[in-house]
């Protein structure tokens, strides 16, 4: 009978290779789960004093259930709560890409028409609020403009997500350096009561980007001539007065054109309302007649006399777009501007927001009738 020489070769058990790479990727876990930690308590203590929307606080829990999962990894026999975690974001994901269509306020990539699904993954009201308590905090506004900021901020919000519900915002893809002339996001409110406005109001953002809360609360006013409301996006700082800003002014001009739009209102906020007193001069439609310039805490301090009524809203306490610069612009200008200051900062467009809808609905009922 033959027999093997060979020795037996030691083996180690499979049970035991299955734990030592469990515990290996159960301590890995846990050192990503140091590093999402924080991250998901500084977002849980933020949402907690910004008053996060829905979909925000969704990310939040989303968040914590990923980091608690990772945290206890090598101590839990039982899986599921990362996966849990991940699972409630991307409902969220899901959620918002289905739902955050609003009701009146559409999110637009001109000049094809387009939208960018981008936009709806985050409520506006979570950054920018966000963004504003930091600003606020680090004293990146100056304490005369930021008194009532964030109260009206939130006001604003709330007025606006109750008659719009959930929707997108043109905020994300500008922080994602998408804006271009030849693509770019803009905000579009029609009016209530007419199917194809003849009239429309073009907006320019300030600083910081195209939020659709200044857009909405601008659309307030506009109505009160039944005019179409259209906010273009050119990039965070707002530098309307580039090649870019111009650009894609003329596109939206062209757009409004062809959408059967004869008349149109110019305006702009802040750096918005500089880029404004200084487009107003350069770009111009064949087929759009220019009735008027509304200039809201903003202008070009040598700005020349434009050739259409100017109405001029500022506040008086307002030291990012000095009052008295404002105050020398209309009466350099005389008959053509109005001038309407309230007491208030450079925020007066959102803390005195019912003064200034007041005041640019009767201008511009005004300028209608003649």
């Amino acid at each position: 009978m033959a027999t093997s020489s060979s020795m037996p070769v030691t083996q180690r058990p499979v049970g035991s290779t299955e734990t030592a790479d469990s515990r290996r990727g159960g301590w890995a876990a846990f050192v990503l789960g140091l590093l999402v930690a924080p991250v998901a308590l500084f977002l849980l203590v933020a949402a907690a004093v910004i008053g996060a929307s829905p979909s925000g606080w969704g990310y939040v829990v989303g968040l914590v259930l990923v980091a608690a999962g990772l945290l206890s990894r090598p101590w839990r026999r039982r899986r599921g709560l990362t996966r849990s975690g991940l699972g409630v974001v991307l409902c969220v994901v899901a959620g918002r890409l289905v739902f955050a269509d609003g009701t009146q306020v559409e999110t637009l990539r001109l000049p094809d028409g387009g939208h960018r699904w981008v936009n709806r993954i985050v409520a506006e009201r979570d950054g920018t609020m966000l963004a504003g308590y930091a600003l606020v905090l680090s004293g990146g506004v100056p304490r005369s403009d930021s008194r009532e900021f964030l109260s009206a901020l939130e006001s604003a919000f709330d007025r606006m997500d109750a008659a719009e519900g959930a929707l997108a915002t043109p905020a994300v893809a500008t922080y994602l350096g998408l804006q271009s002339p030849k693509s770019f996001d803009a905000l579009v409110i029609p009016p209530p009561d007419v199917a194809k406005p003849e009239t429309a109001f073009v907006f320019l953002h300030g600083y910081a980007g195209n939020f659709a809360v200044y857009c909405w609360q601008m659309s307030r006013a506009v109505r009160a001539i039944s005019a179409l409301t259209v906010c273009p996006s050119v990039g965070p700082v707002g530098d309307w007065w580039s090649p870019q800003g111009e650009r894609t002014l003329e596109e939206t001009f062209d757009w409004l054109a062809a959408r059967g739009v004869r008349r149109v209102y110019l305006g702009g906020l802040s750096n918005g309302g500089a880029g404004a007193s200084v487009l107003v001069h350069r770009v111009s439609h064949p087929r759009l007649e220019l009735r008027g310039l509304v200039l809201v805490s903003g202008a070009y301090s040598e700005m020349p006399a434009p050739s259409v009524p100017t109405l001029l809203v500022q506040g008086r306490h307002d030291s990012m777009m000095p009052t008295r610069s404002m105050r020398a612009i209309a009466e350099r200008m005389g008959r053509r501007a109005t001038y309407f200051e309230v007491d208030s900062g450079h925020f007066a467009f959102l803390d005195r927001h019912e003064e200034c809808e007041r005041a640019i609905a009767a201008w511009l009922r005004e300028r209608e009738r003649e």
